[in-house]
C-alpha cells in the first residue's frame, strides 16, 4: 500500500477524503521548501516563494491551512477584509484549532492574550491585515516570534487596491522582509498578466518566484449579460426567475441598502414569502452586524444578499446558485472573483451581469480623467488603467456574438482549456429571445414609435410610456431610454415643420 501522508493528514485534521492535484502540488512545495530551509540547503529546486492562482472553489485555503498544522513555527495569513478574517477564524475554530486575529481596535488585554498564546505555542495561525502589520508595536512583537510562513490571500488586491485606497498593500514586501519568514506564498483566484506583474513587484520585489496557475474556468457557472435601464426592476425579475440563494453585487453602500428595501417592498406586494430573506451587506456595518448577517446567510436556502465587494472574497457559502451584478464590476478580475461566489459546491449556477448607458457614461468620465492626467507614476491608480479595465468589462457585457466563457479566459490571457460544455455555457452559446445585445427596455420603446411615428416628442412620449406600465418604469427612465436610442441612431428627432421635435424610427 502507498503511504499517503498528505492524504492522511487531510483526513485526520480536516475530515477530507481526498486532495485535488493542485492542492497536493502547492502543499508539497511548501513542505519541501520548509524542510530545505530547516536544513539550510541552498541548492534546491523547490522555491520558498510561490504565486498560486486557482479558481474560486478550488480549495486554496486548505493549501496553507494544512501546512500550517504540520510546520514547526507560525503561519501568518494576510487578508484584505474583516469578514474574510472572521470567516477563516470560524472555520479553523470549528476544526479545533486556535487561530488568533490581530486587527485594529483591540485592547491591551486582548493583545497580551494573543502574544501569550503565540509564545506558548497554543496557536500556530495568525490572521491579520496589512494595515495592522505596519504598526511598530505589532511589527516588533512579530519579529520576536518565529514566523515560518507568510501567506497573502486575495493577492490581486495589491493591484486592485494598493495603488488607490489601500497603500498599505504596497508595503507588503517590506513587511515580509522585516519578519524574515523563510516561506512566502501569494494566493488569488484571478490574475491577468498586468496583475501578476504587480504581485511580483510589490510582494516579491521582482525576485524569482514559482508560479502555479490552474485553469481559471468554472464550467459549472453559466454566464450571461443583460442590458437595461431600470436595474432594480431587472434584478427583481431575475431573482424571481432564477434559483436562490443569491448574491447581488452593487457598486456603493447606499445602493445595497436601497436595492434591499426596494426588493422587499416589491416582492411582498407580489406575494412572495421569501421577501423576508433579503438583507444588505457592506463595509460600513459594525462588526456585530456583519457577523449576524454572515451567520444568517450560511445556512439559509432562500437568502438574497445585496452587497458591495466587501463580500466578494472568501466567505465560504458553497450553495450560492445565482450571482447578479447590478452594476458593472471595475475589472475582469473583480468580476470573476465576485461571480465565483456562485456554485462553489460544483453544482450548476448562474452569473448575470447587467449593463446600461450609465456604464458608458462612467467610462466617458474615466476617459476624460485619463486625458487630463498625464502623470501615471503617482500612488493612485492610473485613470488610463481604470479606463482600460472598465472598458474590457463593458465590451464583454455588450458582446452577444462570442462565447462569454472564452471571452473571460481571453481577457485573462489564459490560453489553455478552450473546450466548454455543450449546454448551459452562456447566453451566447445557448441563445434566447432576450439575448439580442439590446437594452431590456429597448424593444418596448421601438415598438411604441413604430406604431406612433411622428406623433410624439420625447417629453410627450415619456409619460405615455410610463402610464403603459409595460416594464414599470418612471417618466425619467423612459426619457433616458429614448435619449439613448437617439444617440445610437435607432430613433430620430425630426427637425422641420410640421413634425419638428417629433420622434420617428
Amino acid at each position: 500500500m502507498i503511504n499517503d501522508e498528505l492524504g492522511e493528514a487531510a483526513r485526520k485534521l480536516f475530515g477530507l477524503s481526498y486532495l485535488f492535484p493542485y492542492q497536493r502540488l502547492v502543499i508539497t512545495n511548501i513542505l519541501e521548501a520548509a524542510k530545505a530551509s530547516d536544513n539550510k540547503l541552498s541548492d534546491r529546486e523547490i522555491s520558498e516563494r510561490q504565486i498560486v492562482i486557482l479558481p474560486t472553489g478550488a480549495g486554496k485555503s486548505l493549501c496553507f491551512q494544512l501546512p500550517a498544522m504540520l510546520l514547526e513555527g507560525i503561519t501568518l495569513v494576510i487578508y484584505p477584509i474583516l469578514s474574510l478574517m472572521a470567516d477563516q477564524q470560524r472555520r479553523l475554530s470549528e476544526r479545533g484549532f486556535s487561530p488568533v486575529i490581530i486587527r485594529g481596535g483591540q485592547s491591551k488585554e486582548e493583545r497580551d492574550e494573543i502574544w501569550q498564546k503565540l509564545s506558548s505555542a497554543q496557536s500556530k495561525f495568525i490572521i491579520t491585515n496589512p494595515e495592522v502589520l505596519l504598526t511598530p508595536q505589532v511589527e516588533e512583537k512579530l519579529q520576536k516570534i518565529k514566523i515560518k510562513h507568510v501567506v497573502i490571500d486575495e493577492a490581486h488586491c495589491v493591484s486592485e487596491w494598493g495603488e488607490s485606497f489601500r497603500p498599505s498593500y504596497l508595503e507588503i514586501g517590506s513587511i515580509i522582509n522585516s519578519l524574515k519568514a523563510p516561506l512566502v506564498t501569494a494566493f488569488t483566484a484571478t490574475a491577468s498578466a498586468p496583475v501578476l506583474e504587480k504581485i511580483k513587484k510589490y510582494i516579491f520585489d521582482n525576485s524569482d518566484v514559482c508560479q502555479i496557475i490552474g485553469n481559471p474556468d468554472r464550467p459549472n457557472i453559466s454566464y450571461s449579460a443583460l442590458g437595461c435601464i431600470n436595474r432594480n426592476l431587472t434584478v427583481r425579475d431575475l431573482l424571481i426567475l432564477n434559483d436562490r440563494p443569491a448574491i447581488v453585487f452593487c457598486s456603493s453602500r447606499p445602493g445595497t441598502e436601497k436595492l434591499a428595501r426596494y426588493l422587499r417592498n416589491e416582492l411582498e406586494e407580489m406575494g412572495y414569502s421569501w421577501y423576508r430573506e433579503i438583507r444588505f451587506y457592506h463595509a460600513g456595518l459594525s462588526r456585530e452586524e456583519k457577523t449576524k448577517i454572515e451567520e444568517w446567510l450560511l445556512h439559509n436556502k432562500e437568502a438574497v444578499l445585496c452587497s458591495t465587494c466587501a463580500f466578494g472574497m472568501g466567505v465560504d457559502k458553497a450553495d450560492v446558485r445565482t450571482v447578479i451584478h447590478r452594476d458593472c464590476a471595475p475589472s475582469v478580475e473583480a468580476y470573476l472573483q465576485e461571480s465565483g461566489r456562485a456554485g462553489r459546491d460544483g453544482r450548476q449556477s448562474k452569473a448575470i451581469l447587467l449593463w446600461g448607458p450609465d456604464d458608458e457614461s462612467a467610462l466617458a468620465r474615466v476617459n476624460a480623467q485619463s486625458n487630463t492626467k498625464s502623470n501615471t507614476n503617482c500612488i493612485t491608480s492610473s485613470p488610463a488603467h481604470a479606463k482600460e479595465r472598465l472598458s474590457a468589462v463593458l465590451s464583454y457585457a455588450k458582446d452577444n456574438k462570442n462565447c462569454r466563457r472564452h471571452a473571460l479566459l481571453a481577457l485573462l490571457d489564459y490560453e489553455g482549456g478552450q473546450e466548454v460544455p455543450e449546454q448551459l455555457c452562456c447566453d451566447v452559446c445557448c441563445p434566447s429571445k432576450n439575448n439580442d445585445g439590446n437594452l431590456r427596455e429597448e424593444k418596448s420603446i421601438l415598438d411604441f414609435f413604430r406604431k406612433n411615428k411622428r406623433r410624439f416628442t420625447q417629453y410627450e412620449a415619456a409619460p405615455v410610456l410610463a402610464d403603459a406600465n409595460t416594464i414599470r418604469w418612471s417618466e425619467e427612465e423612459a426619457s433616458r431610454v429614448i435619449s439613448y436610442l437617439i444617440k445610437k441612431n435607432h430613433l430620430r428627432r425630426l427637425k422641420y415643420f410640421p413634425w419638428k421635435n417629433k420622434i420617428t424610427i
